[in-house]
């Protein structure tokens, strides 16, 4: 045989051979196809496969195939016949993931390597790839560009242990994405020394478990379950990303682990908080030492840059083409004209050192200076101690006098600047790159490579500067003052300098926390609450004295700086620095409310009679709960903002109701809600939320949904704090104003004696297109940020709809050992079958939950870590808010706020609502 005929048809054929190499379209004929690994997009069905044991096992598990003609064991040849032609067949390993071959063909003399997908790297899951010499090389080039070059896989697995501290340390769950098969395996076996509790998803732990079945050890794990996610480092597939399965599980914070990471959107492309470059494929330089090992005459490239590479090749004096659709070659194996040069790369550069967690002497001249602060930051971060985080904060805020004090706080929680201000710094990604770059003479990809480490801009900067020798001469007024320039700033040219300036001035260990700051990404394990701690220890005050201050001024830095100046006393409301909402506590039925202001008002029966004879107000007064968004109104002068449930201003959505407000005579703080209404109509929440979102007023959405301001709380009045006064006078004295502009009205006050009264109430608020009721002591103060007995709220379901329960699971808390949070179903009309619609964990007694969860233990089908799937024989009468489409669950649709109103003994599952009944009521 003088040549080997190739072709490229959605795969390689050898045709004369009667050999497919990783064929993307079924092969039910008598040629052979040869498939490289499990990866789906290269597991197809076929008559006859050549396969690794691995592989086999692998796809068994993937599609359910069960037959595989020839399983050949690695570095062992075997013989295949194809009408006259002979060739040996020989399988090395690939190195891409666990059991990925390499495919040596021999005949007549001439040896032929295909790679399929590949790995020259070590990996940690996967046999070390062994290439062998060939005539021809047929090679993947999925990253064969230059600027495809991957830093040491140790390194980034580092940053990637430090990604699921931090996350874990701010109460969020880490969740690494990467591909089920290979890329999963491996982060795992790169997390085992780290102690990080595991927890993968069903996909991957099935395929886990299989690589176990081959003698391969990981860390321990378990699978995972929603309920016990919380903690816990969670391993999962691409595809869960922004899924329902997430957000289910609260405050998440999810790294995207792909070679793609290389390009600089890649985790905007993925939609994550980090993007690592971890790839079982081989980077450019790989693919350049793969030539040199196989020393081939001829080389044909396949996928991703393929055409580029193979000009790469030819530049370097190879023969080298890249395969297409169509094309088809008559490759004469004769000697290569040329040979080529080395060819040289320069690695990334690896990190030198860490940075040191040692702090100066707790205080003298150097405690405004910004290099106490950021070594206090490093501190901090090395600790998982809550109580020591505690004691070294509070440590550093005993030396700090002044504004210091208040700057130093606000950055520990994480901003630049206080909430209240509502000051955005503008200033992305491609500024902080080209202002470290200048500093440190240093080009783009130089700056990406380093970058591609961390997955963090501040430890970017860290790697970058550590080599510089800079004394470190920032003090906290001076950063705190960049900050201020750099928000003033407008456009990156005017911002630039300046960054590049302060950065300059910087240490290593500076430059970091100074990034961190900017970016919002300080990540040492602080929370408001363990600040607040920290403020109180550092001066002696007790931890609610502080919260207290915190939530009526809404300013953790001036919180801070009045216990230092032992000034809690003077804390004081202010227009335009909002202040926390007080807030209602929910309950569910009208003789719920009656008993808790009953019992409330118990230790005082002839008071409560004094007050229910009051001719300024009755024993509780009822107003309408309103669908729409809270909002704090302050105006002195011609200055009008509006503050959201948030303290974020929102006064450029609404600035009808900013000019309207400015006709209002006094000066004032109100609280209220905006509610979308055409005249006396309240319109439904859906119609406000086309105007949430939009940075500037719209003209025609003013039209479309018009709304109005209600008030019904006087905060403060032309100087006068009104919080500490009962709530009948606050009320008396907003009434009095009589100067409301036409999209003003106050909210109505009815009084009320009893639960019946409270029933009727209800049912005429929601006649009106309200929520519910609001139930509140007219002799309250008003209290920020706090919910009590004073303010209860009644917002009853709409509806029951009679459903089955499909799982039930074990609670948390005083429940943990109770089967207490069931999932439902209704059944699908047409085709019988249950459809999930639900999730539920209110409304019953100890001992019905109980019953229930012996009852369930017994008819449990299987189980899943917390959650038992049970036989469907249990009916309860589920309430609920409303019914929208969700794709959450298999029906659909989905409950808002669903409450177990009783079990329905009388009914079986053959009686329960159908899927029909429950799209009625969708909303």
């Amino acid at each position: 045989m003088a040549a080997f005929q190739i072709e490229f048809q959605n795969g390689v054929h050898l045709p004369e051979l009667g050999l497919w190499l990783d064929a993307c379209d079924p092969k039910f004929g008598p040629e052979k196809v040869f498939i490289s690994h499990a990866h789906s997009d290269h597991v197809e069905e076929h008559r006859e496969m050549i396969v690794s044991a691995p592989t086999a096992k692998l796809i068994q598990a993937r599609t359910g195939a069960k037959s595989f003609q020839h399983i050949l064991p690695f570095r062992e040849p075997a013989e295949f016949t194809n009408g006259e032609n002979r060739f040996c067949l020989t399988l090395l390993p690939a190195g891409h993931i666990f059991g990925s071959a390499m495919s040596l063909i021999e005949c007549a003399g001439k040896k032929l390597l295909y790679t399929g997908d590949f790995k020259l790297r070590r990996g940690l899951s996967a046999e070390t790839c062994e290439p062998a010499r060939a005539d021809i090389l047929i090679m993947e080039t999925t990253f064969g560009r230059p600027q495809y070059q991957f830093p040491p896989a140790a390194d980034v697995i580092k940053n990637v242990i430090r990604f699921c501290r931090e996350s874990l340390d701010n109460d969020e769950t880490p969740v690494l994405l990467g591909y089920s098969l290979g890329k999963s395996q491996e982060i795992l076996c790169g997390l085992a020394e780290a102690g990080l509790p595991l927890m993968l998803h069903g996909a991957v732990f099935k395929l886990t478990q299989i690589y176990e079945q081959f003698g391969q050890c990981f860390p321990k794990y378990e699978r995972y379950d929603s309920g016990s996610a919380r903690g816990k480092v969670l391993l999962a597939p691409p595809n869960v990303s922004n899924s329902a399965m997430l957000r289910r599980l609260g405050k998440t914070r999810t790294a995207i682990l792909t070679g793609w990471a290389v390009d600089p959107n890649c985790r905007y492309r993925y939609q994550c908080d980090a993007a690592f470059p971890l790839s079982d494929h081989a980077d450019f330089p790989d693919l350049i030492e793969m030539v040199k090992r196989v020393q081939p005459k001829k080389i044909y490239t396949l996928h991703g840059f393929a055409a580029d590479f193979a000009r790469t090749l030819r530049e370097l004096g190879f023969d080298a083409q890249a395969l297409s659709q169509n094309e088809q070659f008559e490759l004469a194996l004769g000697e290569s004209k040329s040979r080529a040069t080395p060819f040289v790369i320069e690695k990334s550069p690896r990190e030198k050192s860490r940075e040191s967690s040692e702090i100066h002497e707790p205080c003298g001249d150097s405690a405004h200076s910004f290099i106490r602060f950021a070594e206090t930051c490093a501190a901090i971060s090395g600790t998982t101690s809550k109580l020591e985080k505690i004691r070294l904060l509070a440590e550093y805020f005993r030396c700090l006098k002044g504004d210091p004090v208040s700057i130093a706080a606000t950055w520990f929680s994480g901003r630049p600047f206080a909430s209240g201000q509502n000051k955005v710094m503008q200033l992305g990604w491609a500024i902080l790159r080209d202002a470290l770059c200048s500093i440190a003479e240093m080009d783009a990809a130089t700056f990406h490579q380093i970058y591609l480490k961390h997955s963090d801009l501040g430890e970017t900067a860290f790697e970058i500067l550590e080599a510089r020798e800079t004394k470190p001469t920032l003090a906290i007024e001076q950063v705190n003052e960049i900050f201020h320039k750099l928000h003033a700033a407008r456009g990156p040219l005017a911002k630039r300098p300046i960054l590049a300036s302060a950065l300059a001035r910087c240490s290593a260990l500076e430059a970091k926390f100074l990034v961190k700051i900017i970016t919002g990404d300080l990540r040492i394990g602080l929370k408001e609450g363990l600040v607040e701690e920290s403020i109180a220890s550092a001066f002696e005050k007790s931890a609610d004295e502080i919260r207290q201050t915190h939530l009526l001024v809404g300013d953790i830095g001036e919180t801070a700086k009045l216990a230092s100046e032992n000034k809690l006393g003077d804390a004081a409301l202010v227009p335009f620095r909002p202040v926390r909402f007080m807030l209602a506590s929910p309950e569910e039925t009208a003789a719920d409310i009656w008993e808790r202001v009953a019992s409330a008002q118990a230790p005082d029966r002839e008071s409560t009679q004094a007050r229910r004879q009051d001719a300024d107000g009755a024993f509780v007064w009822i107003e309408d709960k309103y669908d729409g968004v809270r909002c704090q109104l302050h105006k002195v002068g011609g200055r009008v903002a509006l503050y959201s449930r948030d303290l974020k201003e929102i006064t450029a959505t609404f600035p009808e109701l900013a000019d309207s407000a400015r006709d209002v005579r006094a000066d004032l703080i109100l609280d209220g809600e905006i509610v979308a209404m055409r005249g006396d109509e309240v319109l439904p929440f859906a119609e406000l939320q086309k105007r949430l979102g939009r940075r500037e007023g719209d003209l025609f959405m003013r039209e479309e949904v018009p709304i109005q301001f209600v008030a019904f709380d006087l905060l403060w009045l032309n100087g006068e704090n009104f919080l500490n006064r009962p709530l009948r006078e606050r009320r008396r004295t907003l009434a009095s104003l009589h100067s409301f502009p036409k999209n003003f009205r106050l909210a109505r006050i009815t009084e009320t004696n009893s639960a019946g009264e409270i029933e009727a109430a209800f049912s005429a608020a929601r006649a009106r297109g309200n929520e519910g009721l609001m139930i509140k002591n007219p002799a309250s103060v008003y209290t920020p940020g706090r919910r009590g007995l004073a303010w209860l709220k009644l917002k009853k379901a709409l509806a029951t709809l009679d459903c089955v329960v499909v799982g039930a699971e074990f609670g948390h808390g005083k429940r943990a050992k109770v089967l207490s949070d069931y999932t439902f179903a209704v059944r699908d009309e047409n085709s019988g079958e249950l459809k999930t619609i639900g999730k539920a964990y209110s409304g019953l007694t100890d001992a019905e939950i109980a019953r229930l969860t012996e009852h369930f233990l017994k008819k449990a089908i299987r189980r899943r870590g917390r959650y038992f799937e049970v036989e469907p024989d249990t009916v309860l009468e589920i309430a609920f808010d409303k019914i929208q489409p969700s794709a959450r669950h298999n029906s659909g649709l989905a409950m808002r706020f669903p409450r177990i109103a009783r079990i329905r003994t009388d009914k079986s599952n053959a009686e329960i609502d159908t899927l029909a009944n429950a799209r009625k009521l969708v909303k």
